[in-house]
């Protein structure tokens, strides 16, 4: 029987660093075995468990934990309504929820409740899932439609761990932080990666730009994952405190969103080495990400496909994926041979992928089609503006009208806003901006969330 990750490391090296201590890998495989009894009395084969706490430890605890004992884990967003949690829990079946002190939950429906608790257990036998075997099932964040479960299988997240790591080179002596939802393919990678490569990270239950500065500037930790919102937080108050990150920081990795190069450009100006990465649930992390070593990446591409032949362009410009990384939807029987990502955008003749955006969130605007994310891009590198979203409203005239939705403490005008997008054509200019005096709406993964800005300006009309 092949040997799960942790127990082929059962080393005292450390593992977790948390705000108040640490565990090594022999450690944290102790905290397995003290749920052991708990989890193996509920938990029967290919079972998917719903799992929901506010803690990451648990998270990284019950993630392992329940493949270790035959269990599918499907992991939740501790601050969705219940009645969001159990219609995805319908959507594959799940009957079962397992929560720990930080959550309350009252018995809804059909669904069976569980309160983790700890025991000593004398005799343990874990199950680890084979290759292809389903380890847990994600659902995408939703921000381009309604969300989709995606089974991830064992194969899939060390075929996408072993690609990033040809890539990124993460040393043993590295310490990541995770800062990021580890109910999301962005979190939770990090913590699989960790146990198979044998690395460290640390964790942060809720990301706090003050608290991420501050392990940054005491070097504590040399490696974050974020996307663009957190990052242009961070180096905004860095800036504004006159702070260079240690020369012992090795790099950002940020996705989940297009990064503009000016944030890139600023980031790696005070010390923070950022590179610019492609990925989504369906392909159990990155897909394609910027080289540490890489220092002749085009503008406003996010590097070269990490695995070779993974990525090829449709007739339609659409961005199509290939490989072991790539898992299969829910409801799919058996996986397409290229998976379709919704996106658009080229690879040039080097290779190097240029991502332009959503097909789905094109703007056709008096029959022109306008790319949203080009005019944020040009929109970003005003200084008063923190935060900045382009989006199609419906008009009687135009069909869609372009609309710039920004955050900002100035008074901007739509001229001056104007005044930065020299270089693109006028039909692109937004006709109209909306200021909002507090950050923009965002998805539970730090994404803007275009729908909900949308309805709020509708229902500003």
């Amino acid at each position: 029987m092949t040997t799960s990750w942790i127990e082929k490391n059962l080393s005292n090296n450390p593992f977790i660093y948390l705000e108040n201590g640490e565990y090594s890998f022999k450690d944290f495989f102790e905290l397995l075995i003290e749920y052991y009894n708990f989890s193996s009395e509920i938990i029967n084969k290919n079972e998917k468990i719903t799992f929901i706490s506010k803690s990451v430890l648990q998270y990284s605890i019950f993630s392992n934990l329940i493949p270790m004992l035959g269990g599918i884990f499907v992991p939740m967003n501790p601050k969705s309504p219940i009645d969001e949690i159990t219609k995805k829990m319908n959507i594959i079946g799940s009957k079962k929820i397992i929560y720990d002190e930080s959550i309350e939950l009252e018995k809804v429906g059909n669904i069976s409740l569980f309160h983790s608790e700890k025991s000593q257990a004398s005799n343990y036998k874990f199950t680890w899932p084979s290759y292809e075997d389903i380890f847990c099932i994600l659902f995408t964040s939703g921000s381009s439609g309604l969300p989709k479960a995606v089974s991830i299988s064992r194969k899939n997240i060390e075929s996408s761990c072993n690609i990033s790591q040809k890539n990124l080179s993460v040393e043993k002596s590295d310490k990541w932080l995770l800062c990021m939802p580890p109910y999301h393919a962005g979190g939770l990678s990090i913590i699989y990666r960790s146990l198979i490569l044998g690395n460290k990270f640390h964790i942060e239950d809720d990301f706090n730009s003050e608290k991420v500065i501050d392990l940054i500037m005491s070097e504590k930790i040399n490696i974050v994952s974020m996307v663009p919102t957190m990052l242009s937080k961070i180096v905004y108050e860095m800036k504004d405190r006159n702070l260079i990150a240690p020369k012992s920081f090795k790099f950002v990795l940020c996705g989940g969103a297009k990064t503009p190069e000016e944030l890139i450009y600023s980031s790696n100006n005070i010390g923070l080495r950022t590179l610019p990465t492609y990925g989504m649930t369906e392909t159990s992390s990155q897909i394609a990400t910027a080289s540490p070593n890489d220092i002749f990446r085009p503008l406003n591409s996010v590097g070269k496909p990490l695995s070779k032949g993974s990525i090829k362009i449709s007739k339609n410009s659409e961005i199509q994926v290939s490989g072991e990384m790539v898992a299969k939807y829910y409801d799919e029987k058996v996986p397409k041979k290229w998976l379709q990502t919704g996106d658009y955008g080229y690879l040039d003749k080097d290779n190097y992928l240029f991502v332009k955006g959503r097909i789905d969130e094109l703007i056709i605007s008096g029959g022109e089609n306008i790319n949203p994310l080009e005019i944020e891009e040009f929109i970003s590198k005003n200084k008063k503006i923190k935060e900045c979203i382009v989006l199609g409203i419906t008009d009687e005239y135009w069909g869609e009208k372009v609309i710039a939705a920004i955050y900002s403490d100035d008074d901007i005008t739509l001229e001056e806003i104007n005044s930065y997008l020299d270089g693109l054509d006028k039909f692109k200019y937004p006709k109209d901006i909306v200021k909002f005096n507090k950050p923009l709406p965002k998805l539970h993964n730090g994404k803007l969330d275009r729908k909900k800005i949308k309805k709020i300006i509708n229902e500003s009309k």
